[in-house]
């Protein structure tokens, strides 16, 4: 468990009287689809732990993660059904329609070549498929 800023939580006893408080260890971060930021239902998929990873490297080299709190964008969800078969599911904030079939299909093959890290992959990918 997380707060807003990705730090681990704790419960840490109270000394005004005996229950337990949250609080959380300093300079220790969670981040990944094992750890879950407190009041939050994202869904534990690599959209989420790519977003996370990418807030914190830059919240610390800046130094301001005491000050900034981290936000999930939602960007959709695309599945490869075969057959030249996908889905995709829009976010509920954005005005992106959900679709399904060939047209999905070939959404979800240009966000995979765009995702590749390297170049090389952008050019192995389609000579695999």
């Amino acid at each position: 468990m997380t707060n807003d800023r990705l730090r681990v939580m704790i419960d840490a006893p109270n000394p005004l009287d005996q229950h337990t408080m949250k609080a959380h260890l300093r300079d220790v971060f969670a981040i990944g689809d094992c750890s879950i930021i407190q009041n939050t239902m994202y869904p534990a998929t690599a959209q989420v732990a790519n977003q996370k990873a990418i807030w914190l490297a830059k919240r610390l080299n800046r130094g301001d993660h005491q000050t900034t709190r981290f936000r999930f964008q939602d960007l959709g969800v695309m599945a490869y059904l075969g057959n030249a078969q996908a889905i995709f599911q829009g976010s509920k904030d954005s005005l992106s329609a959900n679709m399904s079939g060939r047209a999905a299909w070939l959404l979800w093959r240009g966000a995979y070549l765009a995702k590749s890290i390297s170049w090389r992959n952008r050019v192995l990918i389609p000579m695999y498929w």
